[in-house]
Order: structure tokens, then sequence, then C-alpha cells
């Protein structure tokens, strides 16, 4: 039996720029920051942090009402938080990215949403898919931005 070289793919939203069947080894490049890039080009490192965890939690909000809030009044409810806290975050994240008026495209864009969506059904309590949805965040700052 003969093996034959496997597809070889870069990650998401990179471009080949070398090819080396012999090592199988794809080298690749970015097209674009990312939304963490973005947002600490905006507002900083600690108020992009703050962005990040508030579209955690916009999305665990999202799951858990089977639709986006209607307003930030109604995702401190749902999330737990004081209404202050919810409008700091959200002023950070506004200001991280301002191109977005809620975190629900970003987090369908970068595959955050489906994640929060399967953890909050397999666990049932907001807090608990947090908890164990706090990783994601990262993912969707290291995904690239579509600003």
């Amino acid at each position: 039996m003969v093996a034959t070289a496997p597809e070889a793919r870069p990650a998401a939203g990179c471009q080949p720029v070398a090819l080396d069947w012999h090592m199988l080894v794809v080298v690749a490049r970015r097209v674009g920051p990312t939304w963490a890039e973005v947002g600490i080009r905006n507002a900083g490192f600690r108020k992009t942090v703050t962005a990040l965890k508030f579209a955690l939690s916009w999305g665990l909000a999202t799951a858990e009402l089977g639709r986006e809030p209607v307003t930030v009044d109604e995702f401190a409810q749902v999330m737990k938080l004081s209404r202050r806290t919810a409008f700091r975050d959200q002023e950070h994240f506004r200001e991280a990215f301002p191109s977005e008026t809620t975190p629900t495209r970003m987090n369908v864009l970068t595959g955050a949403q489906k994640r929060y969506d399967e953890t909050y059904n397999r666990l049932q309590e907001v807090g608990a898919a947090e908890r164990a949805s706090e990783h994601v965040a990262f993912d969707v700052g290291a995904s690239l931005a579509d600003v």
C-alpha cells in the first residue's frame, strides 16, 4: 500500500504561502487582525479582556433565552450581574469594538455562539456554563476579525 500525502489546510483565516509536501508542513500567513488585536488597538488590553468576557456572557445569555437579549438590563438579569457592571462591560465592549452594536455577530462568525449553546444545553445553568466556557473568550479573541 502506498501512502499519499493528506490534504494540508492552513488554519482558518490564513492563506498558504509555502508548502513543503516532503515535510508535510503548511506555513501560513494571517490575513488581517484578530478580534483581540482590534480591541487592544482601540481600547487597550484590560478593556479588551472585559469586552471579550462581555461577549462570552452575552453568548450565554443568548443561549439561555433562546434569543439575543433585548436590553442590557435583561442581559444583567439573566447573568445575575449588577446593572452597573453590565453597562460598564458593554461600554468597554463598544470602545474595543466600535463597529459592533452587540457581540452577537462576533459570536456567530467565530463559531463561539454554537459552543455557548451546546455548553448551556449540556449544563442547564448559566453560571456553570460560564465557568465551562471561559476559554472560548480567548478563542474569539484569537479569531480573525471581520471589521
